[in-house]
């Protein structure tokens, strides 16, 4: 079994970002009713900034696991406060690595948010999703929550060091769910289609100007990607 969040840790730190996220962000979070309330949930979202996490647990109404790489964790106190709030702490470049601490979360019941493009965004666009978010939806039959996030990359850019005031919004769609396959080869094929639906639903709620142009659509195609 998974180690559990710090649940006063948990509530105070919601507590304090709610009343920041308002006053900064101006923070709105739309289809809150698509959230299921308990069982394995997978919320996937296109991910803008390091913002995104905090962003979309607000949301959220039941503890949240996020993936997030080691190197976040600069001090040991950080790296505690961070263990305490739900991030499972992988090494960069270990993608294997993080569908299994995923997965183990995932087949305990819990809530776990992963960002299926794998990096934040630079443009805005949303980027071709990779498959271990097809894996990870069979392997663990959890449901799958498409989340849009969208402001967050003009208040903390990447490689910006500053936060800056602005109105930032997720919106929830509707659940998906897929075969339950815990055991056994998943066919290519069938990873590659479910990774498709999940970044189509993504793009659905993703504004008109965030998707991909059509120059984008036709590079990933050629080299494999999937935003459909």
């Amino acid at each position: 079994m998974p180690p559990e969040l710090n649940r006063p840790l948990y509530a105070a730190s919601k507590a304090i970002l709610q009343v920041l996220s308002k006053l900064l962000f101006r923070l709105q979070h739309e289809g809150v009713e698509n959230i299921p309330r308990e069982g394995p949930l997978l919320i996937a979202s296109n991910h803008q900034s390091h913002l995104d996490p905090p962003m979309i647990g607000l949301g959220i109404p039941r503890y949240v696991y996020f993936i997030a790489k080691r190197e976040l964790a600069r001090s040991r106190l950080l790296g505690w406060y961070m263990r305490n709030l739900g991030t499972i702490l992988v090494d960069r470049g270990q993608g294997r690595e993080a569908l299994e601490a995923a997965l183990e979360y995932l087949n305990a019941g819990r809530a776990v948010v992963i960002f299926p493009e794998g990096t934040r965004t630079r443009t805005g666009r949303l980027n071709p999703g990779r498959k271990g978010v097809g894996v990870l939806a069979h392997r663990s039959g959890a449901v799958v929550l498409p989340t849009c996030i969208t402001g967050a990359n003009r208040c903390f850019p990447v490689g910006s060091k500053i936060i800056r005031p602005g109105r930032i919004k997720v919106r929830f769609g509707k659940p998906l769910r897929f075969t339950h396959l815990p055991s056994g080869p998943i066919a290519e094929e069938l990873v590659e289609q479910t990774t498709a639906k999940i970044m189509q639903a993504i793009e659905e709620l993703v504004p008109p100007e965030l998707r991909p142009l059509p120059e984008e659509r036709a590079r990933w195609h050629h080299e494999g990607g999937h935003a459909a």
